[in-house]
């Protein structure tokens, strides 16, 4: 199914970091098909890399999440940081107690 030209949308899978190929097979089209279209409409498919360095076992277990999800790696590790700074679960995630990190960034910057 080929979808109708949407500049917005093709911009919301770039935030989202999905790769060119992944942003073609979203709209139904090509790798190079998708080039030309955002030629055309001046959008950039250029992007900073923003690279992590994950342990590979962790990047294992995450790949397997996303396949079992339907999604990329990259749009599920993109979901859930998303999710931990929206809804400010830097602890909850760390199993961290809020006063021990708060000690903990206090001492860092020498408060």
């Amino acid at each position: 199914m080929t979808r109708k030209i949407d500049p917005d949308m093709i911009r919301v899978f770039l935030d989202e970091g999905l790769s060119d190929e992944e942003i073609a097979n979203r709209m139904g089209w090509t790798v190079g098909t998708l080039r030309v279209r955002c030629s055309q409409l001046k959008i950039s498919l250029r992007r900073s890399r923003r690279n992590l360095s994950v342990p590979k076992a962790t990047f294992d277990r995450l790949h397997q999440h996303a396949a079992l999800m339907g999604i990329s790696e990259s749009e599920l590790a993109a979901d859930l940081l998303k999710t931990i700074i929206q809804d400010d679960l830097y602890n909850a995630v760390l199993d961290r107690d809020a006063t021990e990190v708060t000690a903990d960034v206090q001492y860092r910057v020498g408060a």
